[in-house]
């Protein structure tokens, strides 16, 4: 039977999850279906930053990796999950403007966002699923195509070396150039009022990604706002 939780601010340590994986309860199973991998979420409620980090074999490893890829000095684990998903809401009050935040995990994407919605909106109205991902999720890499001219991009993640193409298929211009190309982790774009300026950025989370886009482009124009940013996972809200 299937326990979920769900759970916000908690003090004593990170909501951690574990799903029975079915596959390596099968006598032909491969080794990848008897291996338990753990996925985590890090959470730093003075920058409202997260990252995250999965298929690792260790949970002590994911969750490092998740504080890492946060890049905030109070960073933590704030939910792990083995061999499933785990979610994060967050959201502000209403008239206070307080953050909160909750977080769940379970066997499928929807489960885990449910519970994490359900824990955030004790605290706060407005909350909404920010980031989600699968334990056993395979590293992905993705990539950003540009048009200088028609100011036009594209992007795609998860086809290998597929990407490339699809990316410049999606910005649909005669001049478009691959502009980045990373593995595991957020990306971000960058363009300014003059469509020649732009700049990319590539980090652990969203906000260091978009950062780093924006400062790269802004040396060219100062107008610079981001226009796009994904994850490599393709799970993004």
């Amino acid at each position: 039977m299937l326990l979920a939780i769900q759970a916000f601010c908690a003090d004593e340590g990170p909501v951690k999850g574990v799903i029975e994986w079915r596959p390596g309860l099968e006598r032909d199973a491969t080794d990848y279906d008897k291996t338990d991998f753990w996925s985590a979420i890090a959470y730093s409620p003075s920058t409202g930053k997260y990252g995250a980090s999965s298929e690792w074999t260790n949970q002590d490893n994911a969750s490092r990796r998740a504080r890492e890829n946060c890049n905030a000095p109070d960073a933590r684990a704030v939910v792990l999950c083995c061999n499933g998903w785990c979610a994060l809401a967050l959201g502000k009050t209403a008239d206070t403007g307080e953050s909160g935040w909750g977080v769940g995990w379970g066997a499928d994407q929807e489960t885990a966002e449910r519970f994490a919605l359900e824990g955030a909106r004790k605290r706060v109205s407005d909350a909404k699923v920010v980031y989600s991902i699968f334990a056993r999720e395979m590293p992905e890499s993705g990539v950003i195509a540009y048009s200088t001219t028609a100011g036009r991009w594209g992007y795609s993640c998860g086809y290998g070396r597929a990407d490339a193409t699809r990316a410049l298929q999606a910005c649909g211009a005669p001049d478009a150039q691959i502009v980045s190309d990373h593995k595991i982790g957020w990306m971000a774009l960058a363009v300014g009022d003059d469509k020649s300026a732009y700049g990319w950025g590539y980090a652990g989370n969203r906000a260091d990604a978009e950062s780093n886009a924006l400062e790269q482009c802004r040396q060219r124009d100062k107008s610079a706002k981001v226009v796009l940013s994904f994850c490599t996972n393709g799970v993004v809200h």
